[in-house]
């Protein structure tokens, strides 16, 4: 993290914006009170990205159906009887 705050000083130093980069690379340390896991279970977090991705994929699904429904184009029948007539004019 050192080489980042260094080349981020080198590069904005002349235009003294160097407090930004605190904003936008935070200054995370180990410890804290976050402890690291050995070892993560797979079974629950495979079910919880399933969940997620099923109820991601309904809202969606249901966003585009109303969307098909609400923007549909009803065709108009003379347009298939000049098409019939056209259709052998070349």
């Amino acid at each position: 993290m050192f080489e980042i705050h260094n080349l981020i000083n080198d590069i904005f130093g002349f235009l003294q914006i160097t407090d930004i980069y605190q904003f936008l690379i935070p200054q995370v340390g180990v410890g804290g009170g976050v402890e690291a896991k050995e070892y993560v279970e797979l079974l629950p977090l495979i079910k919880s990205t399933l969940i997620f991705l099923a109820g991601v994929g309904t809202v969606f699904g249901l966003g585009l159906a109303l969307t098909a429904k609400r923007f549909t184009v009803q065709i108009d029948p003379r347009v298939d009887k000049v098409l019939d007539v056209l259709a052998h004019a070349h």
